[in-house]
This record gives C-alpha cells, structure tokens and sequence, in this order.
C-alpha cells in the first residue's frame, strides 16, 4: 500500500475483503513459530484435559456405586463399570472378602470426587497456561513490529492516518487478534475432543439412553447455530467503533487546550459519546443474543433429562447410574456453548489480523537505497538543484500546484541563510526534502555533493538539528527532553546546552530543576521555556547543519535578542537555515532568500534585497510599520 492509496483509514474494512481473506491465520505463524514446543505442550495437554473426561466419569460411577449402594454392602461385590466390566473392589485393594464399606470407606470415597474435579481443572489450567504464555510472547513481537512499522513510515502516512486508529492496532486489534486466535485454537483442539469422549463413554455405559439424548441435543445445539449466525457481524462492527471512540479521546486529549479555550468540553463530550454509544450497542446486541443461548440450551436439555428420568423408572435402574449419565450429559453442553462462538471470535480475529498485516505490509514512501552507505559529518554544503515538488491530497493524487517549483540553491558550509515569504512560499517544504520526509518529483538535493537519496537516512539526519515552530515536549523530565538531541550526553553536556541556549536560569528556579517534569507536551512551561529547551536540545545534537524554523517565534523581544545572540554563536562553524516571518531575527544573515508560490524570487543580504526586490521591501515595511 502506497502513500497515494485512496485510503488510509484502518477501519475501511469491507465485508467482501473479509470473506474473501484465505486463512488470515497463517499469518500468525511466524510470531507462533519460536514458541512452537510450548504451544504444542498446551496442545497436548488440551487433548489430556478432554481424554481425562472418560476418567472422570469412570470415577463418579464407581464412587456412587459404592456410597450410594454401600449401605449393608461389602467390597466383595462387584462394581460394574464401562469399557472395564465388572471389578471386585476387595480383591484389588487386597482386602478380605467381606470387608463392609463402612464409614470411612464412604469418606475416602467421597474424597475421590473433590480429586478428581481438580485433577480435571488442573490439566484444564495447565492447558490455558501454556497457551497464554506463548500468546503472550506472540503479542509482544506483534506489537513491537507493529510500533515499529509505524514508525518507519514517512510523514505523508501520518498526515493522511488517525493517530487513534494506530493506537487502536497496536494496543487492542493486536491483544486481539492473538487472544482470539488462541482461543480459536484451543476451543477447536480440545472442545471436540471433549464432547467425543463424553458421548463414547456415554454409549459405553448406556447406549440406548445416550442414542436418545442424541435426539435432544441437536434441539440443544440449533439455538446456538441460528443466534450464532445473526451476531456474526458484530464483531468487526464492534471494533470499528473502538477505533472510532479512541481516534475521539486521542483528539480531546491532545487538543485539550483548544477545548478549553472554546469552551467545547460538552461538544467533545458528545462526539465521544457517539462512537461510545454505537460500541455499547454493539456489545449489547452480541451478549443478548450469546447470552440467551445459555437459558434456551439448559431448557430444552431439561427436557432430555424429564424423558431420562421415565426411561430410568421404567427399566428399574440404579438412581447412581441415572446421576452419573446426566452429570455427564451437562458437562457436553459447555463446550458445545463456546463452540458457539467461534465463528464470532474468528470474525473478530480476521478482522484485527487485516489491520495488523496492513500495517505490517505497508511500505514506508521514503526507502534508503539497498546497502544505503552511510553519511559521514559533512561540512555542510548544500545544494537544491531544480527541485519541484508536489504534496498528495487526501485520495492519493498529486496536487495540481506544486509547492516548489525549479528551486536551485547553493548553500555554502558554515553561513547562516534565512528563508523568507508568505505563507505557502514553499520554506517549509525545502526543510522537508532536505530531512527527507519527501523525495521531490523531480531534481535533486545534494549535502557535500552527496544525493540524499543515496545515503541512509539516520545518517542523513543525524548531520541535521532541528527546532520546530511547534516545539513539542515530552512527558517526562527536563533533563531527559534536553538529552533527546544526543542520547549518550553526559550532565556536563546537558547543562553547557541549556546554558547556550539561555535556558539553564530558569530551570534553576524550577522546583525540581533539571528533574522537574514539564507536563504532557510541555504544557507546565510557558512558549519561551519550551522553545528554549528546543534549541538546547538543537545545541546538544551538534551536527554541522542546523534548521530553525520560526525557532524564535514564541520569545518574547527581551529573551529574542538573548537567543539571537545564541544562533549567532551556533551558526560559527555550521550551516544554519532559519525560517523567519520576523526580519528583525535574520537581519545579519549571511544571505536571505525571498519566495513567493513555490519559486526563489531573490537572494541577497539584507541591503541588496530592499535595493533590489520589491516583495522584500514589502514585507520589510508592513512588518515595520506595524511594530512602530
């Protein structure tokens, strides 16, 4: 899938591409394969769980045989029990023939119930155990790649993508699909099994009665199969809308300030309840109709055990074998109650697993070249050579007005350029191809002679600093956003950057300084700190070009003069570009280059532009009368 595909949106999923996906689960096997010998264990133990059915109801069968029939009764006589035949306790426990039961005999064999009922949930939990665990392992490789595969996306994908949408695949569609998955697996391996023992050692024990069961539990299992049909869509639907109600928290959050500001907390209140509503009407469709499957099952199997009950009196059996066949009987009716879901469960699994893989399979629109070297330290010549570019409207086709046009640049190492014009002029699209968040349609743009395109982008970038006119923060330490620029910077470092950038004194008065947290986004620290901790964390960096963009926008005119001075110093020695609205912040640029719709109109210094170009002196002049 391609940047220029006509839709991004995670939840555009539709019925067709649904049905038609061939055994989605395939591809889970990679994330299953290095955990295939736990997996295969929980496997087994499933087949265990469901065999020892049969030994269960051996077990209940003889210890009711000997309470229930125990009164006057002694171990010499035999027991009968299916597959085995008949059995003479007191010869197999070696005892004399004649032993009575008695009350003890009674309690340990009552005790056997209580034994075997754990021994059955035991191997029921050693079967989910290993089947989490490796599940467990799975989600964190699939979420790990997913995150990953996010973030090797270029900017386009995210202009065009809901943040919350990508929250949504890596946190639950991913948790889902595993968990699903594994439920899918484990319900298919074991509940069939499950089911198949019970109804063989059924017959084994009474074939008539357990033919005539079969009459009743179809009956039991139509209800299952007709609801199960009708809430059949509702899984997808019902992750779509959990998207939907994140993508809704995810905006409130991040635009709380905006919220506030308008005063909009009831209207978001009211947007997040819409996508919260359908969800919950989703949820209530699925559990009314799961749930009323349970009431409906246990009616008609009623039903089966009435009819047993006459058949029971009229053959004069045992009310001990009469017990044994319903407990029995009951324990088909579970498993064939989670069989139920599984058409649901795989709807929601396929669903979840679409998302996922096109996450996965997406290509990222900026790729390095196959064995991409490495960018040294450049000296930090620059160079745009006839470069136009257009950006992508939202159906995946180009503009049809590019946002630069035939620029050709040469920027010289170590001087200090600044980029000024309207809005629209195309500033801030030369910082994008020179990062590499685009490739440009045609032209080239060189650093050192070198093609971008050419060269891995790590490298690439990590000959850049960058401060943003949206300076954004994260939610954590001053200390450690400052470090953001150099990851393996000592204190030493961290505190000279701050103290370039003027902004070590007013952490100092901070509570907390250094380590004080500044808020999600920042939004404990005033526009001037947050900027200020930018260009430190710029400084720190120390690569030989460096990007402002409107880096002093958010000063006021006292600190813009103080970190004038500090580009000053930074520039020594680097290339800086500066995109400026304010003139009075480039007016010692080496050279400054005026653009208007996408083109270079003029290049010069300050002198030689308002001589020379009359956009310039425009702007010089609204920009100077206003302040005056």
């Amino acid at each position: 899938m391609s940047a220029a595909s006509p839709s991004n949106s995670l939840a555009q999923i539709s019925e067709a591409e649904l049905k038609n996906l061939k055994m989605p689960y395939r591809r889970l096997l990679p994330y299953l394969r290095p955990w295939l010998g736990r997996f295969f264990l929980g496997v087994g133990l499933g087949f265990v769980a469901a065999g020892f059915n049969a030994v269960m109801i051996l077990g209940l069968q003889l210890i009711f045989q000997v309470v229930l029939d125990g009164t006057g009764k002694d171990l010499s006589q035999p027991v009968k029990l299916a597959f085995i035949g008949e059995i003479n306790l007191a010869e197999l426990l070696g005892l004399q023939p004649g032993t009575p039961v008695g009350l003890w005999g009674v309690i340990l064999a009552c005790a056997g119930i209580p034994l075997l009922i754990f021994l059955s949930g035991f191997l029921e939990y050693l079967n989910k155990y290993c089947l989490a665990w490796v599940g467990n392992k799975m989600l964190f490789h699939i979420r790990s790649d997913v995150f990953g595969a996010i973030m090797r996306q270029s900017p386009a994908f995210f202009s065009t993508t809901k943040a919350g949408e990508l929250m949504q695949v890596v946190s639950n569609q991913s948790r889902v699909a595993q968990t699903h998955a594994l439920q899918v697996v484990q319900l298919v391996t074991n509940r069939p099994l499950t089911i198949l023992v019970i109804l063989v050692t059924l017959f084994a024990m009474d074939w008539f009665f357990t033919l005539m069961s079969l009459v009743v539990f179809p009956l039991c299992i139509a209800p299952i199969l007709i609801i199960g049909r009708r809430v059949r869509k509702v899984g997808a639907r019902e992750e779509k809308q959990v998207g939907a109600m994140m993508t809704a928290m995810h905006e409130s959050f991040t635009g709380i300030r905006l919220v506030k500001a308008y005063a909009r907390e009831d209207y978001e209140r009211r947007r997040f309840d819409r996508a919260n509503l359908e969800m919950t009407r989703n949820t209530m469709r699925w559990t009314r109709a799961m749930e009323l499957v349970g009431p409906i099952v246990e009616s008609v199997a009623s039903v089966g055990i009435a009819a047993g009950l006459v058949y029971f009196w009229w053959k004069q059996r045992p009310a001990h074998d009469f017990i044994v066949l319903v407990m029995a009987l009951t324990k088909i009716y579970p498993p064939a109650k989670e069989l139920s879901r599984v058409s649901l469960l795989m709807q929601k699994t396929v669903y979840a697993i679409t998302n996922i893989f096109r996450v996965l399979d997406r290509q990222p629109d900026i790729q390095d070249a196959p064995e991409a070297p490495k960018l040294p330290r450049v000296r930090g010549a620059i160079r745009f050579e006839d470069v136009s570019f257009a950006y992508h409207a939202p159906d995946g086709s180009k503009l049809d007005k590019a946002a630069v046009r035939g620029v050709d640049l040469d920027l010289a190492p170590g001087k200090f350029y600044a980029l000024v014009g309207p809005s629209g002029a195309g500033k801030s699209t030369l910082f994008s191809l020179l990062l590499r968040f685009y490739d440009p349609d045609s032209g080239r743009v060189l650093v050192d002679g070198t093609d971008v395109r050419s060269v891995s982008q790590s490298s690439l970038r990590a000959n850049i600093g960058l401060v943003n006119q949206d300076t954004f923060l994260f939610h954590d330490t001053i200390r450690e956003n400052i470090r953001y620029g150099r990851l393996d910077a000592t204190e030493e470092e961290i505190l000279a950057a701050a103290r370039q950038a003027h902004a070590h004194e007013f952490i100092e008065q901070i509570q907390g300084g250094y380590d004080a947290i500044v808020g999600d986004a920042g939004c404990n620290l005033s526009g001037g700190q947050k900027q200020r901790l930018s260009i430190a964390r710029a400084i720190l960096r120390d690569a030989p070009i460096l990007l402002l963009d409107e880096a002093t926008s958010a000063l006021d005119t006292e600190t813009e003069k103080i970190i004038q001075e500090a580009i000053e110093g930074l520039a020594r020695g680097r290339t800086v570009i500066a995109i400026a609205h304010r003139l009075s912040t480039i007016l010692e640029a080496d050279q400054i280059i005026v653009m208007r719709e996408g083109r270079v109109e003029a290049v010069g210094s300050h002198a030689q532009l308002l001589a020379t170009s009359p956009l310039y002196q425009k702007l010089y002049q609204l920009q100077y009368q206003n302040a005056g």
